[in-house]
């Protein structure tokens, strides 16, 4: 896991995001970060056992205090997951 987050890291496998408690399981790069004008952000499955939806699928976005999430779709399922993780462009 990455130990410093800004908005230069990389969203890996095994990531938290954000104060969410939700580990990434799968991640797709959609947008590098360009200095002075936009963060990288990642299409992102995430897992936490015990919510009544264990997968989210979110736009991940690596800020200057972290990773943050926004755009989810929550699913209850692995299936479903992957489907709106392959339909929001995730690979």
């Amino acid at each position: 896991m990455t130990n410093t987050l800004n908005e230069y890291s990389e969203l890996l496998i095994g990531d938290l995001v954000g104060d969410t408690g939700r580990t990434v399981i799968a991640a797709t790069k959609r947008g590098e970060r360009i200095e002075g004008d936009s963060y990288a952000h990642w299409i992102a499955i995430c897992h936490k056992e015990g919510e009544f939806h264990p997968y989210a699928v979110w736009t991940v976005i690596a800020r200057p205090d972290g990773f943050i999430a926004e755009q989810g779709d929550y699913c209850s399922t692995i299936s479903e997951a992957v489907e709106a993780y392959n339909k929001r462009g995730g690979k």
